[in-house]
């Protein structure tokens, strides 16, 4: 009885035993991952909101040195009546840099640069200088890294010619895919190391405005200038803008409601986004549609939400104008 006692505490598991052993094993982690995925993405979102946070109080500081506004990029105004040409310094990228180099290779000095490259000056100001001769970026001094540029989320965006037109700044014409890089200097800075948009011709303080609007937050992957922002959705009409191709909610899983498709940073959910007033918060509703929609645009059944800048003021929103 001994020896088979001793024989039966050194047996091994069984195959059954052991089946079952890999089957919970299985379980628990069909279980965890996803849970695990969950709070992963929970973690890149909050860490994106306390960028975009930051991001509101340099732009609070540059308002402070300049009479309650947030920057305008130099640029010429066509018509009086509209803010207009901010992207042709790069876009956001000419917010903090006049030499958006990003990848580029080459002798890195005009104009011998090449690669996919951003704005390097203009014939007019010279390398490295907007239109009125400054080479000083609007924000140098404000940001203490540049690193909150890049949503740790984005893991996609798209390379576009140098200077194009708004109107060629759609996907299908994007000219390659790029991984966004958080940008260490400003060389690196250029649209595509950059995760989010920017609403220019705002104030801090604004009697004509109602309701504090969104001044930067998650951009999407397509051109997000003026009227082609946010997809260029048509919501007069609510479908794609002029009703051409391609059709964001079927090749890119655009979401009216929130703005946003399938890879943009956060998904379809939405974008996180600091307001004029310096509040942040991660919104749900497309900011196009909710804030900066005019009574022209809208379906004649709709009236004007109460948080539009246009409540006050029909025509505020023309002297704004959304830039990535």
């Amino acid at each position: 009885m001994k020896r088979y006692h001793t024989r039966r505490l050194h047996a091994g598991f069984t195959l059954i035993e052991l089946l079952v052993v890999i089957a919970i094993i299985a379980l628990l982690i069909g279980i965890l991952l996803p849970a695990l995925s969950q709070a992963q993405g929970s973690a890149k979102k909050l860490k994106c909101l306390t960028q975009v946070r930051a991001m509101g109080v340099a732009f609070t500081y540059y308002a402070d040195d300049n009479r309650d506004w947030y920057p305008v990029l130099p640029a010429t105004q066509p018509n009086s009546q509209y803010l207009d040409n901010q992207y042709t310094s790069g876009g956001v990228a000419g917010l903090f840099s006049t030499f958006q180099i990003g990848d580029g290779t080459g002798t890195l000095e005009p104009p011998n640069v090449s690669g996919d490259i951003g704005f390097v000056g203009t014939p007019a100001g010279g390398a490295g200088s907007y239109i009125n001769g400054s080479d000083t970026p609007l924000m140098r001094g404000y940001l203490e890294a540049l690193e909150i540029l890049v949503c740790p989320s984005d893991k996609l965006d798209y390379y576009w010619e140098r200077f194009p037109t708004p109107t060629n700044r759609l996907i299908a014409d994007a000219k390659t895919d790029k991984v966004p890089e958080p940008p260490v200097t400003e060389r690196d800075v250029i649209h595509y190391n950059i995760s989010y948009l920017y609403i220019a011709g705002l104030k801090q303080v604004d009697p004509s405005i109602q309701f504090s609007p969104p001044l930067w937050g998650d951009e999407t992957n397509t051109g997000d200038v003026s009227l082609n922002a946010w997809y260029g959705w048509d919501w007069g009409r609510n479908q794609p803008g002029g009703g051409t191709e391609p059709d964001p909610v079927r090749d890119f899983g655009f979401n009216p409601k929130t703005g946003y498709a399938t890879d943009d940073n956060h998904g379809d959910e939405g974008g996180n986004f600091v307001r004029a007033d310096g509040s942040a918060a991660f919104i749900t509703e497309n900011p196009q549609r909710v804030f900066f929609i005019s009574r022209e645009t809208l379906p004649d059944n709709e009236q004007l939400d109460s948080r539009s800048i246009n409540l006050i003021n029909p025509r505020r929103s023309e002297k704004v104008q959304t830039i990535d």
